[in-house]
């Protein structure tokens, strides 16, 4: 058979991984001189593939801005495919949102260099996510080429169909051995090396000597500045270009391909890691060419290579018999490190950063683009400069090395950094956009010693709830600290709906400050106050505002129905919480009548592994806090919110044990350093659980600070669900909820253990189809169900590791991967009757992770209503996932999904100046327009669907 075999001329590019960016981009500067130099000169290397990334040719035109017209013409030209990512993420530690918003960066920025490539290249991720195909369907991308997660054994070829929940189809594209590398292991490496077979990305034939004898110099630096410069470089690199070599490697690529292709058109890549473009390969392939008789290899691009893989599977019928797939791909590798394994340990690899990219996404989606919205809606500018800033700094970090842990700890530094930037701009955005809004709404009913308080709402469903404020109250008015007098006078407050009714208010707090207020001219000017932190039952309508007023007054006696009235005991109309001497919380769920117990304990083994994995030490020594006594005690009672704390000091090992063995990723064997177990000598981590409740609330509320002094352990919060009977569970996704199994797969003889631990967005829920329990988190990204009767979530809180991923490049004492120093972790429990959706969970999670914000104002008058609601609609499955400024036009696009495997009819109130409704896809084109009627559009939102409406006034 003759073949028509395509070399797909790429690097692996990881913007960060084993050296800074700065580091990493002066390197990108060679080999972007290379690419240009070579494809200038040799119109044989006719492509290039900067493995799907549009960051790769930014970062290096960045420090080469005088190559910019060539390396745009080579863009126009259809030889550089950028695109269509902006950065390479891992797709399950990030929003669906970002996933998004990554392809419409990395689509603008490549499309200005003259084009983007519509090839869905996803080798980058540890797992790919259920919403992928329609992802990129709604990119205008319809084959899939990827590796890790795919499911080997239910494949006899590498070609597939893979179905999207809303029924969307890709075609899905997985790897032979040596997935992007095959070329680069079995035919160039050997070629360059001189092997007399196939080599692998750690074997070879250099070797000091032979570098030397063949005229390269290997070079190090060995000063103290030099220190992290642990590595040689070879300058003037020698090749044997041994024809032979890479012959024989050639039939053992050809055979590792051929029989597990559909078509004739046989894969080749190039792609390993941070690989520079090599001259050399044109005349290797005329050489191979020569010597084989069973067709040609050349230099392809892949939208090439998927045309004629789709046109011969259909021209021969063979597009009907391949296999479909369905939803997420998680699967672990069974057959060998050259298939691709899953690492799953990167879930939870440098927890720090994932939390902090779990506050900068909700900051930036949830509030900043929204209340920039409405701000706009209603007149005022749309700052897009910032926004996409912001949105740049965290796409950055999602790259998945970074995101995933897998680095060097300068890199974590320049991550928390760039996290910080983004908040402070999306903090920036939302302050001065409802600020502006207070400021325009109508507050002439407040007299001279009252003050205007207005709630925000950002979620697409109407909010009753427990929300807690700051108001000033200014010495001046002589309600706090009276004129001539040295004490201070017990103060509260009364508040007031829009129609005058009483709301119910609990002072939580009072203290008392000297505050500043900014004026546009002329500096500042400051006056004594008492801040008061109160908390109101506040009624807010869907994504918009409702306002309040706040009475100061001295306080006095009054009876107050209280949410704890038995000692270690909180309890509202639906929920009564007991808590034990050991700090574990027994949950009664008042409408079922079911008990969850011994929630909130604590677990923590010893860790050997890295960031791809989680390695038990031969000797884990497991400590729990069951039985541990603990300090409880009440902290906060009233009527709305009462809060109990748990303080405990764990004695924990403070290391591995000084003889050990770490794990080596790209391989089966292991660096043995002797046994390993943990360290004989304890050290005291504080364990602080404060656990809050509150009225009319259906979700019980934890946030814990661990002071962490302790090394290579995972510390983990279980919260027992006692569904024996449950056999899977729903876990929250980018633009999905996916059912997962609990049961784990006996994984003997496997390269990869089966996994236990899998990511999480928001929420993990067990349900037995009767009662369940949901335990929802901001930003705590891994989760196991335990595979026992009592049905555990448990969530990883840290996992504590030495090394920046591949011990064998000697990366190791990474202090910042051990996690030390003080971290607080927020998360909640549900119980509910039924499943995930008779409970509304994810609308629970979405409250829980992104809190109502509220604004306080002296008397004026204003243009708006104290109370407004901009959009809303008629199911509250639906869940929004941005409110945002059109890319490329006029208008504001809004998205949301159904997580559901139902269809529904849908309704969406818009506000009065909204003229035109267009459906369009993720990309933004046009589907087609929508009647508005009544002030609202109506549609029908399939199973799983992603819907996006352009929104003019």
């Amino acid at each position: 058979m003759k073949y028509d075999m395509h070399l797909i001329m790429n690097t692996h590019w990881d913007r960060e991984y084993r050296w800074s960016f700065r580091e990493t981009q002066m390197r990108l500067m060679e080999a972007g001189d290379i690419l240009i130099d070579t494809m200038e000169k040799d119109p044989r290397f006719k492509y290039f593939h900067p493995d799907s990334q549009a960051s790769f040719l930014e970062d290096y035109l960045e420090l080469r801005p005088e190559n910019k017209e060539r390396a745009h013409k080579l863009v126009s030209e259809g030889r550089i495919l950028a695109g269509p990512w902006y950065t390479l993420p891992a797709e399950f530690l990030v929003s669906g949102e970002a996933l998004t918003r990554n392809l419409l960066m990395g689509h603008r920025i490549a499309g200005d260099m003259g084009g983007v490539m519509k090839c869905a290249y996803n080798i980058f991720s540890w797992g790919q996510v259920s919403q992928l195909p329609q992802i990129y369907r709604q990119f205008g991308m319809d084959t899939i080429l990827f590796y890790r997660g795919i499911d080997q054994s239910k494949l006899d070829k590498l070609e597939f169909w893979w179905e999207a929940p809303d029924g969307s189809r890709a075609m899905g594209h997985t790897f032979g051995s040596y997935h992007r590398l095959n070329f680069w292991v079995y035919v160039y490496g050997p070629y360059i090396k001189g092997l007399a077979q196939e080599g692998s990305p750690s074997s070879g034939s250099f070797s000091i000597d032979s570098i030397r004898d063949g005229g390269g110099v290997l070079v190090h630096m060995g000063d103290e500045y030099s220190k992290d410069d642990i590595n040689f470089h070879t300058i003037n690199q020698p090749k044997s270009n041994s024809i032979d070599a890479a012959m024989a490697g050639m039939e053992t690529l050809l055979d590792s391909v051929k029989e597990v292709s559909s078509t004739s058109n046989l894969l080749f890549l190039q792609g390993f890691d941070q690989e520079n473009p090599d001259p050399c390969v044109p005349d290797l392939i005329d050489q191979i060419n020569e010597r084989i008789d069973y067709g040609k290899i050349h230099i392809s691009s892949l939208p090439d290579y998927v045309q004629k893989v789709r046109d011969e599977l259909v021209a021969t019928g063979k597009d009907k018999d391949l296999v479909t797939m369905k939803g997420e791909m998680l699967s672990v590798e069974s057959n060998g490190d050259a298939f691709a394994p899953l690492y799953n340990g990167v879930f939870s690899a440098r927890m720090p950063l994932k939390l902090m990219n779990d506050e900068a996404q909700y900051r930036l989606e949830k509030w900043a683009e929204p209340a920039a919205c409405w701000h706009n809606l209603l007149g005022g500018e749309y700052p897009g400069t910032v926004l996409q800033m912001a949105w740049k700094n965290i796409l950055q970090n999602q790259q998945h090395d970074g995101i995933g842990g897998c680095h060097v700890d300068r890199i974590q530094l320049a991550m928390e950094e760039r996290y910080r930037e983004a908040n402070d701009i999306s903090e920036a955005v939302t302050r001065d956009a409802l600020k502006a809004l207070t400021a325009e709404i109508d507050f002439s009913n407040l007299g001279d010693r009252e003050i205007g308080v207005t709630v925000f709402n950002s979620a697409l469903m109407a909010r009753k709830e427990i929300v807690e404020f700051i108001v000033d109250v200014p010495h001046s008015w002589g309600m706090r600290k009276i004129p001539g007098h040295h004490y201070k006078v017990p103060i509260m407050v009364e508040v007031f709906d829009v129609e005058g009714n009483a709301v119910r208010a609990q002072v939580c707090s009072v203290e008392d400050d000297s505050m500043y207020a900014y004026l546009k001219y002329g500096s500042a000017f400051n006056f004594d106050s008492s801040r008061i932190k109160v908390a109101i039952d506040a009624e807010v309508p869907s994504m918009g505002w409702n306002s309040y007023k706040v009475v100061p007054k001295q306080a006095s006696s009054r009876p107050v129905d209280l949410i704890s009235t038995e000692p270690n005991v909180l309890e509202n109309e639906y929920l009564k919480a007991m808590v034990h001497g050991d700090g574990s919380v027994n949950l009664l769920d008042k409408q079922t009548g079911e008990i969850y117990c011994g929630l909130n304990t604590f677990e923590d083994e010893g860790e050997c592994g890295g960031p791809l994995a989680h390695v038990k030490p031969e000797e884990p020594g497991l400590y729990t806090t069951i039985d541990q006594p603990a300090d409880v005690a009440l902290v906060r009672n009233g009527p709305l919110s009462s809060t109990i704390r748990i303080e405990r000091t764990w004695m924990l090992p403070e290391s591995l044990g000084a003889e050990r063995k770490v794990h080596v990723p790209h391989g089966a064997e292991w660096i043995d350093y002797g046994a390993t177990k943990r360290s004989a000598v304890k050290k005291a981590v504080a364990v602080t659980t404060e656990i809050t409740l509150r009225k009319g609330s259906r979700r019980l509320e934890f946030s814990t600070v661990v002071e962490n002094t302790v090394k290579d352990h995972r510390l983990r919060v279980l919260f027992p669900s006692g569904r024996s009977d449950a056999m899977v569970c729903h876990v929250d996704s980018p633009y999905d909820v996916v059912e997962r199994g609990i049961a784990i797969p006996d994984s003997t003889g496997w390269y990869e253990e089966a996994a236990k631990t899998m990511p999480t967005a928001s929420f993990v829920d067990v349900s037995d189809g009767q009662n369940g329990l949901a335990v929802m988190h901001m930003g705590l990204s891994e989760y196991e169900v335990t595979d026992n009767k009592q049905r555990a979530i448990a969530l990883t809180l840290l996992r504590c590791f030495g090394t920046a991923g591949n011990p064998s490049e000697t990366h190791q004492d990474q202090l910042l991967a051990q996690c030390l120093g003080t971290y607080t972790f927020k998360y909640a429990v549900q119980p509910h009757s039924g499943d995930w959706q008779e409970g509304a969970v994810a609308t629970e999670a979405l409250q829980f992770n992104a809190p109502l914000r509220v604004a306080e104002c002296t008397p004026h008058a204003g243009t708006l209503p104290q109370t407004e609601s901009l959009f809303s609609v008629d199911n509250d499955q639906f869940q929004l996932s941005a409110l945002k400024k059109a890319e490329y036009e006029e208008g504001m696009v809004l998205r949301g999904y159904n997580p559901t495997r139902e269809d529904m009819d849908l309704s969406i109130s818009l506000p009065e100046n909204i003229t035109s409704a267009e459906q369009i896809t993720l990309e933004e084109k046009s589907i087609g327009m929508l009647e508005i009627s009544d002030g609202a559009v109506s549609l029908k939102v399939g199973k799983g669907e992603i819907v996006n409406l352009l929104l003019k006034s």
